[in-house]
């Protein structure tokens, strides 16, 4: 009987120990492909806090609707990645805590990219990335990159016999055509000087509206714009025909670097071009942040990560690993990116850039504007009502988006 007491004894204080020292595990979702440009931090985090890190590869684009399933059922991630508009349509729905050491650390982040994931006066994100559209160009194709859309234009004139471009660009995109259309003077949703949004004030249809999309009309009937390009899978056709030398210049984010380096591309950088009405075209800027599921176990130890893993140290090696352009000012200083061409481009875009809305109501813009541009490309219809009709439509899904929350 002792001997059986004894051996309980032991298999007790064995689990007891074994329980003691069993390990927390965090769940990451990274975004795909991105996963290995943070591996470094990542196991030395789990090095310092004695702990396992998971990290899981899932579209950005599917991890909202993800976390929705999962999260409730104690199945989904510690950590999700998400651009700025998504942390807003996720914070609405109540699937992400607020981050609160952010509050102390804010003076490290640009203004621009803290406020994307700012609500309420509480922080639900730490960005991890700024994104403006810029143009890239193949210096085998183009010694120097043009000043002017209408230079880009000519030369596109001229590359036609050779079923070549100048410039392509995913002109049917709102996220793409909007650059356009607000240096000409068309706005979204109207805001004042403290920030606040008017939800029932958009000006897509404005003057300065149609005349900007009667220059991309205008481009178009010129053969301008490849009906390759329509829908989709436009971008990645857009991309093909950079990298196989089908175009001298292309519009497009720093997320795509990577494939254009590993085309073997001689790639140069530069802002948007100057339009026709003298002003330099502008585009959103595009935060990428990482966020804590509100069904988190892990909440103090996901805090710990995200500070650990956006230090300035590993900030710098993600982005000489991935092109992925940080948000931290001690990174963006560091002397050793002085002649960073990718970086010093992105600036100067950036301050002349558009915070990408974060108001959960940019669900509906897209496709809404996608669908009228495209209409405003590939047909004669009246370019005023064809805007007029995407306001209304907009107008209407931000009523009924209100009188469902009612």
């Amino acid at each position: 009987m002792n001997k059986i007491c004894s051996l309980c004894t032991v298999l007790a204080l064995t689990v007891s120990t074994s329980s003691a020292f069993a390990k927390d595990t965090l769940v990451v979702w990274e975004d795909e492909g991105r996963s290995s440009y943070i591996s470094y931090g990542v196991r030395a985090f789990e090095s310092a806090f004695d702990c396992n890190v998971v990290v899981e590869e899932i579209d950005m684009y599917d991890q909202t609707d993800k976390l929705l399933k999962l999260g409730p059922k104690d199945k989904g991630p510690d950590i999700v990645v998400l651009a700025s508009d998504m942390v807003g349509n996720a914070k609405e729905k109540d699937a992400l805590a607020p981050i609160d050491y952010m509050q102390l650390d804010a003076t490290q982040y640009l203004p621009n990219a803290l406020n994307a994931v700012t609500f309420d006066g509480r922080c639900y994100g730490v960005p991890k990335t700024i994104e403006a559209l810029v143009v890239f160009y193949n210096k085998a194709l183009l010694s120097k990159p043009l000043s002017t859309l209408e230079e880009y234009n000519d030369l596109s004139v001229k590359m036609q016999k050779d079923d070549k471009y100048g410039l392509v660009a995913k002109w049917d995109s709102f996220y793409t055509t909007f650059g356009l259309m607000k240096s000409y003077g068309s706005y979204l949703f109207k805001s004042d000087l403290d920030g606040n949004t008017d939800l029932t004030d958009i000006g897509i249809d404005n003057d300065e509206s149609v005349e900007a999309l009667t220059y991309i009309r205008d481009m178009a009937k010129k053969g301008l714009i490849s009906k390759e390009l329509k829908g989709d899978q436009g971008y990645k056709v857009m991309s093909k025909l950079f990298r196989t030398g089908k175009a001298a210049a292309i519009i497009n984010g720093p997320w795509a670097v990577d494939s254009y380096l590993a085309a073997g591309i001689d790639l140069g950088i530069a802002p948007l071009p100057v339009l026709p009405n003298g002003e330099r075209m502008t585009s959103f800027l595009g935060t990428k942040a990482y966020a804590i599921s509100k069904w988190s176990k892990h909440h103090e130890l996901a805090e710990s990560f995200l500070e650990f893993i956006n230090q300035p140290s590993y900030a710098l090696s993600s982005y000489l690993l991935g092109k992925q352009v940080p948000p931290q000012v001690k990174v963006l200083e560091n002397p050793i990116l002085d002649n960073d061409e990718l970086i010093q481009v992105m600036a100067l875009q950036s301050a002349n850039a558009v915070n990408l809305p974060t108001m959960p109501e940019m669900h509906y813009v897209w496709p809404i504007m996608d669908n009228a541009i495209g209409e405003v490309i590939n047909s004669n219809k009246d370019i005023r009502k064809t805007l007029k009709t995407a306001k209304l439509k907009i107008l209407d899904k931000v009523k009924h988006h209100y009188e469902e929350d009612d």
